[in-house]
């Protein structure tokens, strides 16, 4: 399973090298994409890569340009997080780079095995941090495309 997983972030990690942007990075830029505007709690909340420390990781997608922060007025020491013109220009790109990802898996792995993997490794992660932040992905991907 480790292998496994460090294989797959090698491989992600050297496609968005030619965009300078980590794998944290790239989930940050998809979230707030989808979400935005957050707080640097609620992003925490929501990433996988990185929940335990998202303010250093905020700081430094902040310092490269690609966030922008926004004091709320009812609580200045919290912010908005959104992204910026050239960040919101690599969205584009980082999903494709996640659709070829995805399109290597099903060429690689037979469509039953891909099932049974997500169903084991769903069930590994149940409860935990990450599988709770992706349960609330779920859910907000849900609720944004049921029909209303």
């Amino acid at each position: 399973m480790l292998a496994a997983q460090r294989e797959g972030n090698r491989l992600l990690a050297a496609a968005l090298r030619e965009l300078d942007l980590t794998p944290a990075w790239a989930e940050t830029l998809v979230i707030l994409d989808e979400r935005s505007p957050l707080t640097v709690k609620e992003l925490g909340d929501l990433l996988v890569c990185e929940s335990d420390h998202p303010s250093r990781l905020v700081d430094r997608m902040a310092r490269a340009g690609l966030l922008e922060r926004t004091a709320l007025p009812s609580d200045r020491r919290a912010v908005h997080l959104r992204l910026t013109p050239s960040a919101q220009v690599l969205v584009a790109q980082v999903r494709a780079i996640e659709e070829e990802m995805y399109d290597f898996l099903e060429q690689a792995v037979p469509e039953e095995a891909i099932n049974t993997v997500i169903l084991t490794l769903s069930t590994l992660v149940s409860g935990q941090t990450a599988g709770l932040a992706l349960e609330r992905r779920k859910q907000h991907q849900a609720d944004h495309t049921s029909p209303k």
